[in-house]
C-alpha cells in the first residue's frame, strides 16, 4: 500500500491538458514510471512483425486497436503488470485538473478492457491506466493536431512566429510549444525539419529588444560558421538560458536608454504643450466672454429684438433693468440699447445711419457743433463720439466691431 501510495503520488503542478505542456507531463510519467515499475506496460507494445513500440515517445503511430490488445494481456492475469496499470490509472487522475479529467471521463469506454479473467467464467470490465494514458494523448494531440503536415505547418516560420505572438513573448511557454509539436511530430515516425532558421526568425520578433538582439548576434554568429553543428534544441537552450538571465536582473522587456531618453524628449513636449495650454486658458476664456457678451442671439426669449413695432406701438421699452429703442436703420436687430456703458447715445450714433448719409456732412456738422471733449447739452456728441462716427463713416459695414450695439462696446483705437 505505501508503494502503491508513493507510486500514485500526484504531479507537483497538474496538467492542464494544453498540447503545450503535453511533452512535459509525459516526461513527468516516464520518470515516475521508471521509479516504480510502470514502464513495462509503456513500453514493449507489440505492433506486428516481433516489432514494438513505446507509448511515451511514439504514441503517434500506435493505433487502439494495438493499445487495447496489449492491455488485455495482462489484465486478464494478476501480476505486477496489472497492478503497474492500476498505479498509473491513479497517477494520472492525480495529476491533471479537474476538468480535463471530466473530458477524459467521456472516453472511460475506450480505456476499459472487457475480459474474462483467467480461471474466471464471467466477464469483467477493467479500467486500463496504458490505455488511459492513450486517450488522454489522443485527446490533447492527436485531435488537435491531427495530421503530420499540420504540425509541419506549426514548425514552419510563419507557424513559429504566431506560437511567439500566441505566447505573448513568453520563451518558457514557446519553447514548451515548440517540443511539443516536436514530439508530436516524432511519434509519427515523420521526419523533424531543420528548425534552425524558423526559431531564429521567431526568436526575433520578441517583445524583448536585448533578448532579440541577443538573438540576432547568435543568428550572425551561426551564419558565419562560428556556431558548427548548431541544433534546434541547443538554441531553444540558449535562449531560455538568456531568458532566465534577463528575469533574474529584473531586466525582462525593460526599455533600452534609447527608449527611455525618447519617452523622456516626448513627455517634456507634451509637458511644455501642456504648460502652454494653461498659459493660453485665460486669454481663451477672456475671448470667450467677450464673444458672449456681444449679446444674444434674436432668438428665445430675446425673440423680440428683431421684431419690428407695429404702427402705434411704443418705440422705447425696458427689459432686465435696461432700456431699449427701435431703431430702423438696423437690419436683423431692431431693438438696440438707448445708451451703452461708454454714455454713447445710440439715437445720435447709429451706426447703419451713418453709413447711409454723407461721411463729409456727417463730420463737418458734428465738428461744427461741439469743440469740447464733452457735450454741453444733452445728447450732444464729444470729440471721442465724433472720432467713432468718422471710424465708422470709413469703414464697410461688415467690418464694425459687433459689440457696437450692445452693452459692451470695444472699439478698436487704431482703427
Amino acid at each position: 500500500m505505501k508503494y502503491f501510495n508513493s507510486a500514485s503520488k500526484p504531479a507537483d503542478e497538474k496538467y492542464d491538458g494544453t498540447i503545450e505542456k503535453l511533452h512535459h507531463f509525459l516526461g513527468f510519467i516516464r520518470k515516475r514510471s521508471t521509479t516504480y515499475g510502470m514502464m513495462s506496460i509503456l513500453s514493449d507494445i507489440a505492433i506486428g512483425n516481433n516489432k514494438t513500440k513505446s507509448l511515451i515517445t511514439q504514441y503517434g503511430s500506435i493505433t487502439e486497436a494495438q493499445m487495447t490488445a496489449h492491455a488485455a494481456a495482462y489484465q486478464s492475469l494478476d501480476n505486477r503488470k496489472r497492478q503497474a496499470a492500476s498505479m498509473l490509472e491513479a497517477l494520472i487522475v492525480n495529476s491533471i485538473e479537474p476538468e480535463v479529467y471530466d473530458e477524459l471521463e467521456q472516453r472511460e469506454n475506450k480505456y476499459t478492457v472487457k475480459l474474462v479473467p483467467t480461471g474466471g467464467t464471467a466477464e469483467v470490465e477493467r479500467i486500463d491506466g496504458a490505455m488511459m494514458l492513450y486517450q488522454l494523448i489522443q485527446m490533447v494531440c492527436i485531435d488537435t493536431t491531427a495530421t503530420e503536415s499540420n504540425i509541419l505547418d506549426l514548425l514552419s516560420s510563419a507557424g513559429l512566429i504566431q506560437a511567439m505572438s500566441d505566447a505573448d513573448s513568453d520563451i518558457q511557454a514557446f519553447n514548451r510549444t515548440v517540443n511539443a509539436l516536436v514530439a508530436s511530430l516524432k511519434s509519427r515516425q515523420g521526419d523533424v525539419p531543420n528548425l534552425i532558421a524558423p526559431l531564429f526568425k521567431a526568436y526575433k520578433t520578441c517583445a524583448d529588444r536585448t533578448f532579440a538582439q541577443y538573438i540576432a548576434r547568435k543568428e550572425e554568429q551561426y551564419e558565419e560558421g562560428n556556431l558548427p553543428g548548431l541544433k534546434h534544441t541547443d538554441l531553444i537552450r540558449l535562449a531560455i538560458e538568456r531568458y532566465n538571465v534577463l528575469k533574474s536582473k529584473r531586466q525582462w522587456k525593460q526599455k533600452t536608454q534609447q527608449e527611455l531618453d525618447f519617452i523622456a524628449l516626448t513627455t517634456e513636449m507634451m509637458d511644455e504643450r501642456q504648460r502652454k495650454q494653461l498659459t493660453q486658458q485665460p486669454i481663451h476664456k477672456q475671448k470667450q466672454q467677450q464673444k458672449d457678451r456681444r449679446g444674444p442671439n434674436n432668438t428665445g426669449e430675446w425673440v423680440w429684438k428683431g421684431v419690428e413695432p407695429k404702427e402705434g406701438e411704443p418705440t422705447e421699452k425696458k427689459f432686465r433693468g435696461k432700456q431699449y429703442i427701435y431703431c430702423p436703420h438696423h437690419g436683423s436687430t431692431k431693438w438696440v440699447l438707448k445708451i451703452n456703458r461708454q454714455g454713447i447715445v445710440h439715437l445720435t450714433n447709429c451706426r447703419a445711419r451713418l453709413k447711409n448719409e454723407d461721411s463729409t456732412t456727417a463730420m463737418s456738422a458734428t465738428t461744427d457743433d461741439t469743440e469740447s471733449s464733452s457735450g454741453s447739452e444733452e445728447g450732444t456728441p464729444s470729440k471721442r463720439d465724433i472720432r467713432i462716427a468718422q471710424a465708422f463713416a470709413s469703414m464697410k459695414e461688415e467690418e464694425w466691431p459687433d459689440l457696437i450695439e450692445d452693452e459692451d462696446i470695444h472699439v478698436p483705437r487704431k482703427k
